[in-house]
């Protein structure tokens, strides 16, 4: 029987690890390289900035209907609502790679895809904690550390291709992509059991709404508002590293190869963070993380050649791939389970929210300033994030040791 549960659960880890991979694939391509596709066809750095901010709004959008559709409709299983979601996807990318769009109807259709593309995560996130609440013993770790081993792989070879072809192969390599991520959408098995059955003995309580949620829980409110500086401190390696690397002296190899080593170096951290949790609190694996993204801004700042910006990449060991999934843990225990969908949402929608306000700035920043101040703002903003992620974590541990009775966690 354990030999049984064993490859039940190594089939589903490797199925997630498809599912993950594709969906990063599609990430990488369509996101990772959005400052070259759209500079190709025109686009300022300030305008660049308005289209991710306003991917940012849609996402917010997508995000908040999402979550609360699944919430509210358990018996619907969540691979169905991704697969939808990518029919959508399949159909505005095709429309981007095959026909010419003026600039404004471009940036719609770019902020409606990309929109789209930013909701996947929670709701992949959701899904895989159901299996973890069923009781089956999935490890999340390898499967996410292949998918990033895929986005830095496709992130490398995208920066050599695009030294030899011109920037509209984006959008049909995306295209493959979404077909491949909606086939393993599709295999994806359905978790064991009625949604949130083995997670509790009593039924849940009528659903809350998301005010609801966020002010039952100052440990969440204080989470979420470190996650929205973090990614704002991104803005300059997320959107603007292109600029970071020209500044730099180097072309798009090069920015093929910082992207490499980026997202290369998660995989140990996504590795270990199953590991990590066991042994220790989730929130001081996060503060470890929280503290990785400011070294890296730091280094990034201070840099002056190519050097010390690939060892700002290689500061990434302990970034997101800690984050990705300490977060999940995190969140998971910290509310009730018939409310953990939105609450994975509402950290997906931290990034979503940073990047409505943060990243129109950034572009303003590069044209009127240069990348060398935004690097600046950047590093302040992983400053106060690490400051509020200690908080958080002393709030919650507070919390803990205090009477259940004033508790206010």
């Amino acid at each position: 029987m354990p030999q049984l549960t064993k490859r039940k659960t190594f089939k589903i880890e490797a199925l997630y690890a498809g599912l993950q991979s594709s969906y990063w694939l599609g990430a990488c391509i369509f996101s990772g390289f959005m400052a070259v596709y759209l500079s190709f066809y025109g686009f300022s750095d300030t305008l660049i900035g308005l289209t991710s901010s306003l991917i940012s709004i849609i996402t917010v959008v997508f995000q908040l209907y999402v979550s609360s559709y699944s919430d509210k409709h358990p018996h619907i299983p969540i691979k169905r609502t991704a697969a939808l979601i990518y029919l959508a996807m399949i159909a505005l990318v095709g429309l981007l790679a095959l026909a010419p769009l003026p600039i404004l109807l471009m940036l719609l259709v770019y902020s409606l895809t990309g929109g789209l593309i930013n909701v996947i995560p929670g709701l992949y996130n959701a899904l895989i904690m159901q299996f973890v609440n069923a009781g089956l013993p999935v490890h999340l770790g390898w499967p996410r550390g292949v998918s990033a081993m895929v986005y830095a792989t496709a992130a490398f070879f995208l920066g050599l291709a695009l030294e030899r072809y011109a920037a509209s192969i984006l959008m049909y390599l995306c295209l493959a992509a979404l077909l491949i991520a909606l086939f393993f959408a599709l295999k994806m098995p359905r978790p064991p059991g009625k949604p949130d059955e083995t997670a509790a003995s009593v039924p849940p309580p009528a659903k809350a709404s998301f005010r609801d949620l966020l002010s039952a829980s100052r440990v969440l409110q204080l989470f979420l508002v470190a996650s929205i500086f973090m990614q704002a401190g991104q803005s300059n390696t997320l959107l603007f590293l292109p600029r970071i690397i020209s500044s730099a002296g180097g072309g798009k190899t090069a920015l093929g190869l910082a992207m490499f080593i980026q997202v290369g170096m998660e995989m140990p951290g996504m590795l270990l963070t199953p590991w990590l949790v066991r042994r220790f609190r989730a929130r001081a694996v996060l503060v470890v993380s929280f503290a990785s993204y400011l070294l890296k801004a730091v280094i990034i700042h201070f840099s002056n050649g190519m050097g010390g910006i690939l060892l700002a990449m290689a500061a990434s060991l302990l970034c997101y791939g800690l984050y990705g999934l300490s977060s999940v843990y995190f969140v998971n225990d910290i509310v009730r389970p018939h409310e953990r969908v939105r609450a994975q949402v509402l950290v997906t929608m931290s990034g979503a929210l940073a990047a409505i306000v943060a990243n129109p700035l950034a572009g303003l920043v590069v044209d009127q300033f240069g990348v060398n101040t935004l690097n600046l703002a950047c590093a302040i903003c992983q400053t106060l994030a690490l400051m509020l992620m200690l908080l958080c974590a002393w709030l919650q541990n507070a919390g803990e040791l205090a009477p259940v009775n004033q508790r206010g966690i």
